[in-house]
């Protein structure tokens, strides 16, 4: 390590291009470290991860390069004559570059070699010493010269005090004089005034000016209440949403893949830290500033940010976040309907194998709202990918019911289908009942394929498939229930067949006349050999006077007035009929 007075070492006279863009970029990793150092405790997995990442960077560097010089300005870091950085106006006091100007350091030397444990020691010094007003003395070049680093070298001059301005001592009240030193002191601080500017403020002095006295650097208790106010806000301070403010200005400003993608690494870290914290709201503002990343009005040089920014959100989609995530849901309670929103959007983002750690929040949570929440997610993420839906189907269908069926009800194709028909064997009435609605009033060819139900064992299921057959008139399931009616009827539950004729009525045509005709008209004695029976007759009837046609009503008429008392007795069961509907089958 150098001392303050050691021989300058000849700094090399020319930089390649690539030696140069190399240089940047690992100074850009540097500083990042050096903002994680300062926002997180040294054993913190964020700190070790960026200090890590700047081992590898001078690693690489050293690969290809000599050992990098650089040379220390007020408001900027130069590799030769070139500027590789410049230090941000927002925050400059923070800036380490700041800090080793304002300790005289003209210039710092990184050799190979360079280990990480040297890079520790150099943070650590230098992020003691970054106030004045630190308990311990000293400052960050005699650390340096004491902590005797292998891979560090530098040069220090001492010229500091009298070059940069620490403060405005023009704002700092003096002390108040006693009585009797009034008009000495009166005189004195007209002796010490500044001349004026052309009416400006008086000028601010360093604090090497030798006319400030120490009596006015004490505080008065105005000003030291003042100071603890300023310490409990910093304590206080929220990081998190101004370092995700930082790492989306570092990212927009971005012109390099290398260090595009090492912030979204970083930013990828942090944000598991932020669900834990629960700062849904921040998580949102932060992906919505990435989306806009993605806008079309993106310039074509910038196309490389896309697929970045895709791969960062499908990283993203981790079952140790996913499993977070449900925890957070499972402990959230209703009255938390900020955060519960916030999640929602958030939710939005992540990729659809999030969904399976989604089920235990439908299943344990007795809320609601939570329960309408988190459905809703499912199926804006199921409407980009439905595969988890459907292993949720297969795995948990029979536990989720009629759950499942209310996402199921949001969204549609042939796989969803393909769910509800599976729905449709649930042990659960209810649940077959309202899948076998939602299937026919999708698409009525679904009716067919759902015809083998019309013999369910379940009296309600086949209550409930005749009921969806009755809602649309259809060619094909006339002649499914023309044949079914035809073949073994008479082994059937009669109320159960009269509600079959009941159903073709409603879904049939003309086509089924002639057959209905036969079972009505056919002679009396008929009756006693099955197909006469006065339940096919009353079925016929009723069939007939739902059909309402011209050729329907024309048999209608034969029966009312034929000598059979029993064709007779079963057309009379049409009159509720013919009464609800205002119509006069005697006419």
């Amino acid at each position: 390590m150098s001392t303050k007075e050691q021989h300058k070492i000849p700094a090399p006279t020319s930089l390649s291009g690539k030696e140069l863009r190399d240089a940047r970029q690992v100074i850009n990793i540097f500083i990042l470290a050096w903002n994680n150092y300062g926002l997180y405790p040294e054993d913190h997995v964020y700190t070790i991860k960026s200090l890590e990442n700047l081992v590898a960077a001078f690693s690489n560097f050293f690969t290809n390069h000599v050992d990098l010089r650089l040379t220390v300005e007020k408001d900027s870091l130069l590799c030769n004559s070139e500027i590789i950085h410049k230090v941000s106006q927002e925050a400059p006091s923070e800036d380490i570059i700041t800090l080793l100007y304002r300790d005289g350091i003209k210039w710092i030397e990184f050799q190979e070699g360079l280990p990480l444990e040297e890079i520790v020691s150099f943070f650590r010094i230098a992020y003691k010493y970054r106030l004045f007003a630190e308990e311990t003395e000293g400052d960050i070049v005699t650390a340096l010269m004491d902590e005797e680093l292998e891979y560090i070298d530098f040069k220090a001059v001492d010229i500091f005090w009298q070059d940069m301005l620490l403060m405005n001592f023009s704002q700092l009240p003096p002390p108040a004089p006693q009585p009797e030193e009034v008009a000495d002191q009166n005189e004195t601080d007209q002796s010490q005034q500044p001349a004026e500017s052309d009416g400006e403020d008086t000028y601010a002095r360093s604090i090497a000016d030798p006319s400030i006295s120490d009596d006015q650097l004490e505080l008065s208790n105005t000003d030291y209440k003042i100071l603890q106010q300023m310490v409990k806000e910093e304590e206080s301070w929220d990081i998190t949403d101004d370092l995700f403010e930082l790492l989306l200005i570092i990212l927009r400003n971005q012109t390099q893949q290398e260090k595009f993608t090492a912030v979204l690494g970083f930013i990828s870290e942090v944000a598991f830290e932020t669900i834990e914290l629960e700062k849904f709201d921040l998580l949102i503002k932060l992906f919505q500033s990435l989306q806009k990343l993605l806008s079309p009005e993106i310039s074509t040089e910038q196309d490389w940010k896309i697929p970045l920014i895709d791969r960062f959100f499908h990283d993203l989609s981790k079952p140790e976040i996913f499993q977070l995530i449900s925890e957070k849901l499972l402990q959230l309670q209703t009255s938390e309907i900020e955060k519960l929103e916030a999640l929602e959007q958030v939710l939005h983002y992540f990729s659809p194998e999030v969904i399976p750690f989604l089920v235990p929040v439908i299943m344990q949570r007795s809320s609601h709202e939570i329960q309408q929440l988190v459905s809703e997610v499912i199926v804006h993420l199921s409407q980009r990918d439905i595969g988890p839906l459907e292993k949720i189907a297969e795995q948990h269908g029979l536990e989720m019911g009629d759950k499942l069926l209310a996402i199921l009800n949001c969204l549609q194709g042939d796989r969803v289908n393909g769910i509800l028909f599976k729905m449709c064997e649930h042990p659960s009435n209810k649940v077959r009942r309202k899948a076998i609605k939602e299937l026919v009033e999708r698409n009525l060819k679904n009716a067919q394929k759902l015809f083998s139900l019309i013999d369910d064992p379940s009296k309600e299921i086949r209550a409930c498939i005749l009921a969806a057959f009755a809602k649309h008139k259809s060619s094909v399931l006339e002649i499914l229930l023309l044949n079914y009616l035809r073949e073994n009827s008479a082994q059937k539950d009669p109320a159960h067949i009269l509600a079959c004729y009941k159903t073709l009525g409603h879904c049939g045509s003309n086509t089924a006349v002639p057959f209905l005709r036969r079972i009505l008209l056919s002679r009396g004695w008929i009756s006693f050999m099955g197909s006469g029976k006065l339940v096919f007759r009353e079925g016929a009837a009723i069939a007939l006077a739902l059909l309402d046609t011209p050729e329907a009503k024309n048999v209608l008429q034969k029966a009312s007035k034929s000598r059979f008392k029993v064709i007779r007795k079963a057309f009379d069961r049409t009159k509720t009929i013919s009464a609800l509907s205002g119509e006069n089958t005697n006419d």
